[in-house]
C-alpha cells in the first residue's frame, strides 16, 4: 500500500471513528473545545494502534489495542491538569474521572461544562473506536471497520437526542468515511492458507489479470462519491429543517436516573407573598440590565394544603440546554442580579434562561429555573441571560391542553376537594376552546376580588373554600398567593393542565440599577398547550392597594400576558408561546444545493463513461482490447435489461443476443465469440481480431439502445452504474467456450494446492 493510499485509509477511520464527535460536542457548554479534544483523542487512538502493530506485528491485534490505553490515560491527566473536575491534583482527577465520568454525565445537564470527568467517558470511547476500527481495517476489512463508529454514534445519539443538526452531520460523516474505505478496500480479502505446501502453477501462454486500472477506481471511486455525497449533503441540509417539527422525540436518558443531589428543606416561597403584601418596600435585590421581568420559582405539585416546588435539580454548568419548545419572537435579555436579602436558594432568572454565570448551581429544565448549589443566594452577585418571548399573538385559540404521558400531574388534584371549587370551576369556565375557559377563569379572578395586602396567607383547600364565590358575586380580599392558587386548582378542576409561576416586576430605578422590592413579588397561573408550552394568565385583581399596584406594574416572567403584561385588560389574556424552532429556509439551500451537484453529475457520469471507450480503442495490447470490448457488450447486456446469465459461456451469450436483437449476423457474433475465448486463455489475437471486436461490440451496443423502450433510451448515458459494472467484469460472466483448444482451463484454476 503506497503511503497516500495508506493515509487515506487512516483518515477513514479516523473520519468513521469520529463521526460521532458533532453530536458529543453538542452536549458541553464549548462544543469547539469539546470537539477538538475528541478529535485529537481519535488521531492519537489510529495513529498509536496503527505503530503498534506495525513495530511487533505478531504479537497481533489484541496487543495494538492494549498498547494505546497508558496512551489514553495520559492524555486524561494532561487535560485534568488544563480541566479539572471537583478533584483537583491531575492524577487522581483523571482516576476519578474514568471511575464515575458515566455516572456524572447522567445526572448533569446536557449543555455540561468542558471538565475531565465530564469528557473523560466520550474520550475513552472515541479511542477505543478508533483503536478497534484500525485493528479491524489492518485485517483487510472495510466495512466491519465502520462498526465501531457506528456504535459509538448510535450512543451518542441516545445521550444527546436533542442536538438534530448535529446528529444529522454525524451521520453523513459516518456513510462518506464508508464510502471511502469500499473505495480503498482490496477487491478480494486473501483467504487463510490451507495446511499443507502450495504450490502456483502457470499454464503456458497464461497472463495474470491486469490490475484495475487508477482510471476505473478513479470511475468506480467518482460514482460511489456521487452516490454516497449526494443524499448524505441533503440529509445535513435539508433533513433538519423538514424533520425539526416532527412530534416523535427520542427520550433522554438523563431523565431516569436520579439526581445526586440531596433533596434541602426550604420554605415555601409562596408563603413569603402574603408577609410581602404587608410590607412591600423591603429591597431584595439589584438588577441592571433591559427592563424585564424575573422567574423565581415554579410549583407543579399540588397536595391539597399546599404548593410544591419542583425538586429534580441537576448539577449544570454556564450554559443551559435550550428548551423542548423555543419561544415565539424571543428577545435575548441579559442582567446583572446583585442579592441583597432575598431568601431561599432560587435564582431570578430572566425569561427561559440560556446562561448562567457567577454561581454553582443546579438546573430543571422542565419549569426552566435554577437553584443555588451552595445555599441561599442572599449577598451573590451573578449574570443571567435569557430568552424573552413577545407574547402578543393568538396562537394559544386553537390549542390543545397537554395532558400526555408526562403531563398527567400538572391535571391532578388531590383527595379532599371541595364540591364547591368544583363547580365553581365548571361555572366560571364555561364552554369553548381551552383558552377561552382558562381566560375566564383568571378573568372572574380579576373582576371578582380585591387585592388585599392584610389578608391571611394560605393557599390550600381551606383557604380557597373560604375565599372563593360562586360566579357573579362579589368576593373579598386576598393576595397574589391565593390568586395563583386559586387559577391552578380551578384551572385543573376543569381539566386543564396547571401550575403556579412566582416571579418579580422589573423594579424601580435609573440607569445605576433597578432595586426590586418586597412589593414587585407576584405569582400568577400557566397553562400547558401542545406544541406551544407554557402559556401565562395573570388572575390578579385589578382593584387593589399602593402596595400591591406596586407589585403590579412589574412584567411577567415570561414578558407576556403574566403579571403585568396586556392581560390586565378585560379582555382575555393574549397568550401565546412556542413556534416551532427558528432556522434557515431549508427549500432555498436544498435547491442551491442540487442547482450545484446535478450538472456536475449530468457532465461527470457521460464523460467518464464516454473516456472508457474512448480508452478501449487506443489500448495497444490486442487480447486486453478484445476482453474490454466484450465487458462493454455483457454491461450494455445488463443496461438493456437483458443480463446474461452469471454462468453463461461466450456462446450461450452470443445466442442470448442473437434472441434478444433480430437480425444480428450470427456468423460476426461467433466469430467474436472466439476472439475473447481466445483473448482470455492464451490464445493467438491480432490487431485485426482486436478491431473487430471492437467494431463488433460498438454496434452490439448501439442495437441494444435502440431496441430498448424510450426511458431505457432517454437515461443510456446518464446512468452511473455500468462504471461500477465495468470495474467488476469478471463478476459479470465467465469465458469459456466449450469444445475448444482451451476448454481444460478455468479462469479461476491458477494455483494447485499439494497437501502433505
Amino acid at each position: 500500500m503506497s503511503r497516500l493510499r495508506a493515509a487515506a485509509d487512516a483518515a477513514a477511520v479516523v473520519a468513521a471513528s469520529g463521526a460521532a464527535i458533532a453530536l458529543l460536542a453538542a452536549g458541553y457548554d464549548r462544543p469547539g473545545p469539546a470537539a477538538a479534544v475528541l478529535l485529537a483523542a481519535a488521531v492519537a487512538a489510529v495513529a498509536v494502534t496503527a505503530g503498534a502493530a506495525r513495530v511487533l506485528p505478531r504479537l497481533g491485534p489484541a496487543f495494538a489495542l492494549l498498547a494505546g490505553l497508558p496512551v489514553a490515560f495520559a492524555g486524561l491527566v494532561a487535560l485534568a491538569a488544563r480541566r479539572p473536575g471537583p478533584v483537583r491534583e491531575p492524577v487522581p482527577a483523571a482516576l476519578d474521572a474514568v471511575l464515575h465520568s458515566g455516572a456524572r454525565i447522567l445526572t448533569t445537564t446536557s449543555q455540561a461544562p468542558l471538565t475531565v470527568d465530564l469528557i473523560a467517558f466520550p474520550l475513552l470511547a472515541v479511542w477505543l473506536a478508533g483503536a478497534t476500527g484500525t485493528a479491524l481495517r489492518r485485517d483487510g476489512r472495510g466495512l466491519p471497520a465502520l462498526l465501531p463508529g457506528a456504535l459509538l454514534l448510535a450512543g451518542a445519539a441516545t445521550l444527546n437526542p436533542e442536538a438534530v443538526g448535529a446528529g444529522y452531520r454525524s451521520a453523513a460523516l459516518l456513510a462518506v468515511a464508508g464510502a471511502v474505505l469500499l473505495v480503498l478496500s482490496p477487491p478480494e480479502r486473501p483467504a487463510a492458507a490451507p495446511a499443507g505446501i502450495t504450490v502456483r502453477v502457470l499454464a503456458g501462454g497464461f497472463r495474470p489479470a491486469p490490475r484495475r486500472s487508477a482510471s476505473r477506481r478513479a470511475a468506480a471511486g467518482a460514482v460511489l462519491a456521487c452516490a454516497v455525497a449526494v443524499p448524505s449533503f441533503g440529509m445535513v441540509v435539508a433533513a433538519p429543517g423538514v424533520l425539526d417539527d416532527w412530534p416523535v422525540r427520542a427520550a433522554d436518558p438523563r431523565t431516569v436516573v436520579d439526581s445526586p443531589e440531596e433533596p434541602r428543606e426550604v420554605r415555601n416561597p409562596l408563603a413569603y407573598l402574603s408577609a410581602w403584601a404587608a410590607e412591600p418596600n423591603r429591597p431584595l435585590m439589584t438588577v441592571r440590565g433591559p427592563r424585564t421581568g424575573l422567574r423565581w420559582v415554579a410549583l407543579a405539585e399540588f397536595t391539597g394544603p399546599t404548593w410544591l416546588p419542583d425538586s429534580t435539580y441537576r448539577p449544570s454548568g454556564p450554559a443551559l440546554p435550550p428548551p423542548g419548545v423555543r419561544p415565539p419572537r424571543a428577545k435575548r435579555a441579559s442582567v446583572e442580579v446583585a442579592v441583597r436579602d432575598l431568601p431561599g436558594d432560587w435564582v431570578p432568572v430572566p425569561g427561559t434562561p440560556t446562561r448562567i454565570e457567577g454561581l454553582d448551581f443546579g438546573y430543571d429544565a422542565a419549569s426552566g429555573t435554577a437553584l443555588s448549589s451552595k445555599g441561599p443566594v442572599a449577598g451573590r452577585t451573578y449574570r443571567a441571560t435569557g430568552s424573552v418571548p413577545d407574547l402578543s399573538g393568538g396562537e394559544a385559540s386553537r390549542a390543545t391542553p397537554a395532558l400526555g404521558p408526562g403531563f398527567e400531574r400538572y391535571a391532578r388534584l388531590p383527595q379532599g376537594a371541595p364540591a364547591r371549587l368544583i363547580d365553581i370551576a365548571r361555572k366560571a369556565a364555561g364552554d369553548g376552546t381551552p383558552h377561552q375557559r382558562a381566560s375566564r377563569l383568571a378573568e372572574y379572578l380579576r373582576e371578582s376580588y380585591t387585592i388585599g395586602p392584610a389578608a391571611r396567607g394560605g393557599h390550600g383547600y381551606a383557604e380557597l373554600n373560604e375565599l372563593l364565590v360562586e360566579p357573579g358575586r362579589k368576593g373579598g380580599g386576598g393576595t397574589s398567593e391565593q390568586f395563583a392558587s386559586a387559577f391552578a386548582v380551578l384551572a385543573r378542576a376543569a381539566g386543564l393542565p396547571s401550575r403556579i409561576m412566582v416571579g418579580f416586576g422589573p423594579g424601580t430605578g435609573g440607569d445605576g440599577g433597578r432595586v426590586v422590592r418586597t412589593g414587585d413579588a407576584v405569582a400568577w397561573g400557566e397553562i400547558c398547550y401542545e406544541g406551544l408550552g407554557w402559556v401565562p394568565y395573570d388572575p390578579n385583581p385589578r382593584v387593589r392597594s399602593g402596595a400591591a399596584e406596586r407589585a403590579g406594574t412589574g412584567e411577567g416572567a415570561s414578558g407576556g400576558p403574566g403579571p403585568g403584561g396586556g392581560a390586565r385588560t378585560p379582555a382575555p389574556p393574549r397568550a401565546v408561546a412556542a413556534h416551532s424552532r427558528p432556522g434557515t429556509p431549508v427549500w432555498p439551500v436544498a435547491g442551491l444545493a442540487v442547482a450545484a451537484v446535478l450538472p456536475l453529475y449530468l457532465v461527470a457520469v457521460p464523460l467518464l463513461r464516454w473516456r472508457r471507450l474512448r480508452r478501449m480503442r487506443r489500448m495497444r495490447d490486442c487480447a486486453r482490447k478484445a476482453l474490454t470490448a466484450w465487458t462493454e457488450v455483457l454491461v450494455a447486456m445488463r443496461l438493456a435489461g437483458v443480463p446474461a446469465p452469471p454462468a453463461a459461456t461466450a456462446s450461450e451469450v452470443t445466442a442470448h443476443l442473437e434472441r434478444s436483437i433480430p437480425g444480428t449476423d450470427a456468423a460476426r457474433l461467433q466469430r467474436t465469440a472466439r476472439i475473447v475465448n481466445a483473448a482470455g486463455f492464451g490464445g493467438p489475437v491480432t490487431s485485426q481480431d482486436a478491431s473487430l471486436a471492437v467494431t463488433e461490440a460498438r454496434s452490439l451496443i448501439r442495437e441494444l439502445r435502440r431496441s430498448r423502450p424510450w426511458w431505457r433510451r432517454a437515461s443510456w448515458w446518464w446512468d452511473p452504474r455500468p462504471l461500477r459494472w465495468s470495474a467488476q467484469s469478471s463478476r459479470l460472466t465467465r469465458r469459456v467456450q466449450t469444445g475448444s483448444a482451451w476448454a481444460t482451463r478455468s479462469t479461476s484454476t491458477t494455483a494447485t494446492t499439494v497437501r502433505q
